[in-house]
């Protein structure tokens, strides 16, 4: 890749996998700073409105390196590339499809530390104890998962992990009464630019 080319995180995802060097900082649209969360709810509420109205979002550039022509290393980019990859899963397990999908969102991975990437990868693999589980009363998806029999408690002082279930639980009050979603999420134009 050394010119821009348009992908939408799915795109990308399944022709390369996706991970986060361990020169990046750590996983920070989930921080729990007034400024920030108004940025995450922002950001949520940009990729809703395109979602239900089916529309074209601009993502704006994300800037990395290939290695070894299979695998994408984001220099710039990584906290939209982490929030659509949680959006992902999140809408893949609410809607009962991560069996199928599970083999392309497990490419998706952290190199920061190796709590977040055997994090990034249980939430893939172990996704079993969301399964049957009532999003639409479900209060706090964090809750759940951190109740999960393979997570472990020493992740709770990763703070990229930490992030992580923070943006999951805003994902999931704005996305959690909506139906049908994944599908139009890997086909709707959330469009952003590699380098």
């Amino acid at each position: 890749m050394s010119e821009a080319n348009e992908y939408t995180f799915w795109q990308l995802i399944n022709e390369y996998a996706i991970h986060i060097p361990i020169i990046q900082r750590d996983y920070a649209q989930g921080r729990a700073f007034e400024r920030i969360e108004e940025i995450r709810n922002s950001f949520l509420g940009s990729i809703q409105e395109a979602l239900e109205d089916n529309k074209h979002l601009d993502l704006d550039f994300v800037y990395g390196s290939m290695k070894n022509d299979k695998i994408f290393v984001p220099l710039d980019g990584q906290q939209r590339l982490t929030t659509l990859f949680l959006l992902h899963w999140y809408l893949a397990v609410k809607e009962n499809c991560i069996d199928e999908v599970r083999q392309i969102l497990i490419k998706f991975t952290y190199e920061t530390r190796t709590s977040s990437r055997e994090f990034c990868n249980a939430l893939v693999n172990d996704s079993s104890a969301l399964k049957n589980v009532e999003f639409k009363s479900l209060e706090k998806i964090s809750d759940h998962i951190e109740n999960a029999n393979w997570f472990f408690m020493s992740w709770q002082r990763d703070p990229t992990i930490k992030s992580m279930l923070v943006m999951l639980d805003a994902i999931h009050s704005k996305f959690k009464t909506t139906n049908n979603l994944f599908d139009r999420l890997t086909l709707t134009k959330l469009c952003t630019y590699i380098i």
